[in-house]
């Protein structure tokens, strides 16, 4: 019965939350450019009307630099996704092109999708915006995880390139060794959707 409740409750505080207009939702810190870990740290980056529109972004492979959607968007009138336009397949750049601007800023070519913002839009007016729009995109190869070479990471850290001493177990305590590709990841789920096959 605890975890029944438990789960009740959750499901209850997420459909309250949903029944919020924008008026009500404070912005996050500062998070632009983050590099997310996992799935799960999504919540700790995004702003709640578009976390499912980037999870969903996320699943596809598709990396979110920024967004916007909260009480402080109301006089702009509007909120944002902006995604590495850069590190989109053809196809997606193609789709991109048609809800969203290209702009260029911190040295890449980016996709700013808009959401647009009134005082009385709510939660779930945003969100489901987002979504509809993010629908559109395909999933594709994930192009845009950092990786490295063992040569590569002791030229990083000083090593002479061909130091055998300092091997994959050096490097095992800040990255994820993938023995498939002879690569280092910075996480573990970044290698694995990296080498995700797709159709």
């Amino acid at each position: 019965m605890e975890n029944n409740f438990e789960e009740y409750s959750e499901i209850n505080s997420f459909n309250n939350e949903e029944s919020k207009k924008i008026s009500e939702i404070e912005p996050l810190q500062e998070s632009r450019n983050s590099i997310v870990k996992m799935r799960e740290q999504l919540k700790e980056f995004i702003e709640p009307p578009l976390l499912s529109a980037c999870e969903t972004l996320y699943d596809k492979n598709i990396r979110t630099l920024s967004t916007l959607a909260n009480k402080q968007d109301i006089e702009r009138q509007t909120g944002h996704i902006i995604v590495d336009f850069d590190s989109l397949s053809d196809k997606n750049k193609e789709l991109g092109k048609q809800f969203g601007e290209i702009v260029f800023d911190d040295g890449i070519n980016q996709l700013v999708i808009k959401i647009p913002i009134t005082e009385n839009s709510t939660f779930e007016e945003i969100k489901n915006y987002a979504e509809s729009l993010v629908g559109k995109f395909e999933k594709q190869s994930m192009t845009w995880v950092p990786f490295y070479t063992i040569e590569q990471l002791r030229k990083i850290y000083d090593i002479e390139l061909n130091d055998d001493s300092f091997g994959i177990e050096g490097f095992a305590d800040q990255f994820y060794y993938d023995p498939s590709k002879n690569l280092f990841y910075m996480f573990e789920e970044h290698a694995r959707k990296a080498n995700e096959k797709i159709e």
